[in-house]
């Protein structure tokens, strides 16, 4: 057998083997170094576009040359699993007291899914194919992951920036094996967006540019995902949500062709129990370390910690247009991190005087009497200030 045939017929068994394991797509793409996209990355990296996202020169270098990843780098294997379920999503500006959950995280944490199944596929390799090497990337692993399944010929970069696939949309997460084994590339798909830019327009905080560039420091996804107090600015765009935003793959046009029958890996990525496809926003604002646990450990939302789950509940009940959001507030405003505290407050002063009567303004008045964060105490002030100006607009008009 020549080196093309061999090639070629190591890449069919891999494949077939990927598919075994329960992949919805699998390609090659070569493990060349990603030029062009180090070069975007660099210049958005300079623009401050990667928001919370440290990247500096020498981690794009490593995630845009698999060679760094892996010596001897010669092929990645680039797998994608459908998410798709038929299960409606919460309506992320409906009120009241439910928090809307992004698709991709209800269920199972797929970085545990989709990473036990490349270790298989690793080890599988490494057994049928003597002297060869493999390395495991899904989402935070030493890839550019998107320009790795481009390459590929998975799909295309949708101008929302993620991977449009002909058979499922963007409704997809992306796991890669870099390996030593030589396997035949694929060829990447000749295909683009064209002229549509539903989801530019959709965009609720405009953090989708004409080129396809997206900015980190006004995107929904990312502000939920924030360590620090989201802007004051977007607050209101959050909606219901307690992680996440879909809405640049929801109104996609190739995404609404797309059926949503698909039983994605037996109910892996369906919404669990203690989750389903939307929260009660005063029990995760109020929970416990235990329930925390219980609830969002098996997910993908717990990475980065109870504090910002309560955080974006505290934002969302400030949006929620219901009285029932006060009391829960009103306790939240004890909880011993200044994340969720000052957020409380800002909630409190949103809903308004009519809702939190003399309730809410005499709880805020106790927290600046004895509260010592300065953040903290200045988001009570504020919501005092918004609460007093609004009964004085009542005032007048009544």
């Amino acid at each position: 057998m020549n080196g093309d045939a061999a090639r070629r017929d190591a890449k069919a068994r891999v494949v077939a083997r990927a598919l075994e394991l329960g992949f919805d797509l699998v390609g090659v793409a070569a493990a060349d170094p990603f030029a062009k996209t180090k070069s975007v990355f660099e210049r958005r990296a300079a623009d401050g576009m990667l928001g919370q996202w440290r990247f500096p020169p020498e981690k794009i270098a490593r995630h845009t040359d698999p060679s760094q990843a892996l010596a001897g780098a010669r092929s990645i294997v680039c797998t994608a699993m459908t998410y798709a379920t038929n299960d409606q999503p919460h309506d992320p500006y409906a009120p009241g007291l439910r928090g809307a959950v992004s698709r991709h995280s209800w269920g199972n944490d797929y970085h545990r899914v989709i990473g036990g199944k490349l270790r298989q596929l690793a080890t599988w390799i490494e057994s049928e194919f003597s002297g060869e090497s493999c390395l495991v990337c899904v989402d935070t692993g030493p890839l550019v992951d998107r320009a790795a399944a481009v390459r590929a010929g998975l799909g295309w970069y949708g101008k929302n920036a993620n991977v449009l696939t002909r058979e499922h949309g963007s409704w997809v997460l992306l796991g890669e094996l870099i390996t030593t084994l030589d396997l035949a590339p694929d060829e990447p798909l000749a295909k683009n967006c064209g002229e549509c830019r539903v989801c530019i327009d959709r965009c609720p905080t405009n953090a989708i540019g004409p080129d396809g560039a997206i900015d980190a420091r006004r995107c929904i996804s990312d502000l939920t995902q924030l360590k620090t107090p989201i802007p004051i600015e977007f607050r209101a765009h959050i909606g219901n949500r307690i992680w996440g935003c879909d809405d640049c793959q929801t109104f996609c046009p190739v995404n609404e062709r797309k059926e949503r029958g698909a039983d994605c890996m037996r109910g892996t990525f369906s919404p669990l129990p203690q989750i389903g496809t939307s929260v009660d926003l005063p029990s995760v604002l109020l929970m416990t370390k235990g329930r925390y646990k219980k609830w969002f450990k098996p997910t993908s939302m717990a990475w980065r910690g109870k504090a910002v789950l309560q955080r974006n509940a505290a934002v969302a009940l400030g949006n929620s247009r219901d009285e029932r959001a006060i009391a829960p507030l009103i306790e939240a405003l004890t909880d011993r991190k200044p994340t969720v505290r000052g957020h409380a407050a800002w909630a409190l002063g949103q809903l308004g005087p009519r809702l939190n009567g003399d309730k809410g303004r005499a709880a805020l008045s106790e927290l600046l009497d004895r509260e010592q964060d300065a953040w903290v105490r200045s988001e009570t002030e504020a919501a005092l200030a918004r609460l007093a100006e609004q009964s004085a607009v009542t005032d007048i008009k009544s």
